[in-house]
C-alpha cells in the first residue's frame, strides 16, 4: 500500500512540474524578442553596422530609414555616449498592439542610459530609443546634506 501511495505522489509531482515548466505564448514571444534585442545591441552599439541594424527592423521601417542617416546617427551616438560597456534587462511589457522592452545601459561617457525597444505583435522590431538619465541637481544637493 505504501508503494502505491508513493507512486501516486511521484506521478502528481511530475504532472505539476510539467505544468510549471510548460512554455506559454508570452514566454515564446519574450524569448524571440530578447534574441532580436541582443542582435540589435551587437549591430548598433558594438559593431555600429547600420546595414545590420536596418535588417533587424520590420519591413515597413526598413523602407523609412536610410542607411546613411542611420550611420550618421551612429557616429553622433558614439561621440555623445562614448563606447558601449554593458546593459541590463529591466522590463518587458505586453500591450494590445505592441511589446516594449527596456534595458539600462552603461557607456564610457554616460553612466546610465535608458534603452527602449518596441516590437509589433509579430515580434518584429519597430523602433528604438536611447536617452541618458540624469540625476536632478536638487536631489544631489539634498543627499549631500
Amino acid at each position: 500500500m505504501k508503494k502505491y501511495i508513493a507512486a501516486l505522489c511521484m506521478a502528481c509531482l511530475l504532472a505539476f512540474s510539467a505544468n510549471a515548466l510548460a512554455a506559454t505564448p508570452d514566454a515564446a514571444a519574450l524569448s524571440g524578442e530578447q534574441e532580436i534585442a541582443v542582435k540589435w545591441m551587437d549591430a548598433m552599439l558594438v559593431k555600429q553596422d547600420s546595414a545590420a541594424v536596418i535588417k533587424l527592423l520590420d519591413p515597413e521601417r526598413q523602407k523609412k530609414i536610410s542607411q546613411d542617416d542611420l550611420a550618421k546617427n551612429l557616429s553622433q551616438l558614439s561621440q555623445k555616449y562614448g563606447k558601449y560597456q554593458e546593459s541590463r534587462f529591466i522590463s518587458w511589457t505586453r500591450f494590445d498592439q505592441a511589446d516594449q522592452m527596456i534595458y539600462l545601459m552603461h557607456f564610457e561617457k554616460e553612466q546610465l542610459v535608458r534603452c527602449e525597444l518596441l516590437f509589433n505583435k509579430k515580434g518584429q522590431l519597430e523602433g528604438f530609443s536611447l536617452a541618458a538619465l540624469k540625476e536632478n541637481a536638487k536631489d544631489q544637493q539634498t543627499e549631500k546634506k
